[in-house]
């Protein structure tokens, strides 16, 4: 396994911008809401504008922190030991009580698997740094620009990771709807399951506007981070989500709200809207060998 490597700085990779500290940001926030520590005044007002625009957010950044920490247990049950964490965002705070993040970061979950983080966040890969190097495993950090998916794939930080005879699990948890253009989305999905080996898993979640308590809930959210923010915040309807999977089948219980996929959480029977996102998790088939007809053995 690769011990050390290149900077952790990858393509796409910003540098801290110096208003960085002086407006909302969306890693920040999406801590904030799901219990962590992490942020600033600025993000704690802003916090306040969101919930009145939609009062389902702090539920909905709850729902994701949970569903990611249960499909993280669910990929060491069925032995996944390859995970690529595409927008890892900040870990949470460390329980003395427990001796543990609390919830557990991947390395947690998974003892010893290979893993890869990545985020475009600058702020967000150096506090990664500092919190998952001494982790089981050795996970390796990258700032990165989703968009540029080849290029993440194959750079000495992720390549030499993974055993690519082997299956490979993603996970996509609240981070496309931080990119607006659909094209570039679309292209960056169809380069990441095409590089995946057979048996890979993809697990996604992702806001929608099929999925809010009032009719306009999710454009005021759109309006508010684009202008206070200056941040483009694209939810997307539970149709265009589905085909970010391509033919992959999905595991039951399929694209549900995202506090819906495992029956086992609190809140899976609370209202829809209580998510605001989909999530679902597919697998990419095994490869098929088809007889021609005409050979005879």
């Amino acid at each position: 396994m690769v011990t050390s490597g290149p900077s952790w700085r990858g393509p796409g990779a910003p540098a801290v911008d110096d208003d960085a500290y002086c407006r909302p940001n969306p890693a920040r926030l999406y801590h904030l809401l799901s219990g962590g520590r992490d942020s600033f005044q600025v993000d704690r007002d802003f916090a306040h504008r969101l919930h009145e625009a939609d009062y389902t957010i702090v539920s909905a950044a709850y729902n994701n922190r949970d569903h990611t920490a249960l499909t993280a247990r669910f990929f060491a049950q069925i032995g996944f030991q390859q995970v690529l964490d595409l927008g890892c965002g900040y870990a949470y705070d460390w329980s003395k009580r427990l001796q543990r993040h609390e919830p557990p970061t991947l390395g947690e979950v998974l003892p010893g698997a290979s893993i890869v983080h990545v985020d475009i966040d600058p702020i967000v890969v150096g506090v990664a740094q500092s919190t998952m190097s001494s982790l089981s495993g050795n996970p390796s950090i990258l700032q990165a620009d989703i968009r540029y998916m080849a290029e993440i794939l194959a750079h000495p930080q992720v390549a030499p990771r993974f055993d690519l005879t082997r299956p490979v699990a993603v996970l996509l948890h609240d981070v496309l709807p931080w990119i607006e253009d659909d094209q570039a989305v679309t292209s960056a999905l169809a380069v990441l399951r095409e590089w995946l080996p057979p048996g890979s898993a993809l697990s996604i979640t992702h806001a929608s506007p099929d999925l809010t308590p009032t009719p306009d809930a999710k454009a005021k959210l759109t309006a508010l981070w684009a202008e206070e923010a200056a941040v483009a915040f694209r939810p997307r309807t539970r149709t265009a989500i589905q085909t970010l999977f391509g033919d992959w089948p999905l595991l039951d219980p399929g694209l549900v709200p995202t506090h819906r996929w495992h029956p086992e959480h609190p809140d899976a029977r609370a209202p829809a809207a209580n998510s605001g996102a989909y999530a679902g998790i597919a697998l990419k088939p095994q490869l098929s060998i088809v007889k021609d007809p005409s050979c005879t053995s």
